[in-house]
């Protein structure tokens, strides 16, 4: 009898600790703007997920678009393939990677290119 409540003690402990593990490790971990702004080079072909609020869109014709996104650290340029951008001042959540960094005068543009963007648990 005493056997049987120390295995399902032990048990009970492995599921505990298994799904700690696995909501751990299904979480999206964000990257700040700012540490991607600082050191472009690190990220460059990496794929992160970034999250903010959509600032500003712009888009010429149907050949580039993309829009700038902040959260609490900076700002980055976001480029999309996706049919419709994100509405300004709403919230998103991007997927991509540097593609480019191009300096313009004193200062450095970065470039993120997404691969998908989530608008309020909608897909784009």
């Amino acid at each position: 009898m005493r056997k049987n409540k120390v295995i399902i003690a032990i048990l009970i402990l492995v599921i505990v600790i298994s799904a700690g593990a696995w909501y751990y490790l299904s979480r999206v971990h964000y990257t700040q703007i700012q540490k991607i702004l600082s050191s472009p080079g690190a990220y460059s072909g990496k794929v992160v997920t970034v999250e903010g609020e959509v600032t500003d869109r712009t888009a010429f014709f149907i050949i580039v678009k993309f829009f700038k996104l902040r959260d609490k650290t900076g700002e980055i340029i976001v480029v999309t393939k996706g049919r419709i951008l994100p509405e300004v001042k709403s919230e998103v959540r991007v997927k991509g990677s540097i593609d480019q960094t191009f300096s313009i005068g004193d200062q450095k543009l970065v470039v993120f290119v997404a691969e998908s963007v989530d608008v309020k648990g909608k897909n784009r």
